[in-house]
């Protein structure tokens, strides 16, 4: 049973334009892309991984991908969302890719799942309009999650320091969060 194959035509379209507008194209060109389809509460979800041409060769068709590549990020109907692999990937090789800096208050609520106020914002940069899906990085520029602005974030506007600008949609602590502890 293969757990595993190479996107359609038009999922490589997608993926191509996203790792453009993301700031990795040129990083994955020497990459192979694979796709993961996994049924979950009655739901596809994608999976897309990235692998080394080398180690493509050499998977058995029965392994697991988590084990030769790296989950980078998940395709939805026609759109890519990186995972915080993802995210880590964007954050070091990537070029012009939507991100905030938030203070170290924030930092610690992000962990936890919460979401930013605009004061907590140290810096920000490529944020389109409304809506656009983020990279929040701490102010060592380490991505501790993603999410998705609400609004439009400037830095003159004193009205919205206590105003919810970004949701966050997944953080680095989730994992931590969720783990189960085996009682010795």
């Amino acid at each position: 049973m293969i757990l595993y194959r190479e996107p359609t035509r038009q999922e490589l379209t997608v993926l191509r334009r996203s790792f453009d507008q993301w700031g990795i194209f040129d990083h994955v060109l020497d990459k192979e892309i694979l796709i993961n389809e996994k049924k979950l509460n009655g739901s596809r979800i994608k999976e897309v991984y990235l692998t080394t041409k080398d180690n493509y060769k050499m998977i058995p068709g029965n392994a697991s991908l988590s084990y030769i590549g790296m989950l980078v990020g998940y395709l939805k109907r026609r759109s890519f969302v990186p995972s915080m692999a993802g995210a880590d990937l964007i954050a070091r090789v990537g070029v012009k890719f939507p991100f905030v800096i938030v203070n170290q208050t924030a930092e610690a609520l992000v962990l936890y799942g919460r979401d930013i106020m605009h004061g907590s914002i140290v810096d920000y940069g490529n944020l389109g309009r409304n809506n656009t899906t983020l990279i929040i990085l701490n102010e060592n520029r380490i991505p501790i999650g993603l999410g998705i602005n609400t609004v439009s974030i400037g830095k003159n506007i004193p009205t919205l320091d206590k105003r919810i600008v970004i949701k966050t949609i997944v953080d680095a602590g989730y994992y931590l969060r969720n783990e189960r502890w085996i009682d010795e």
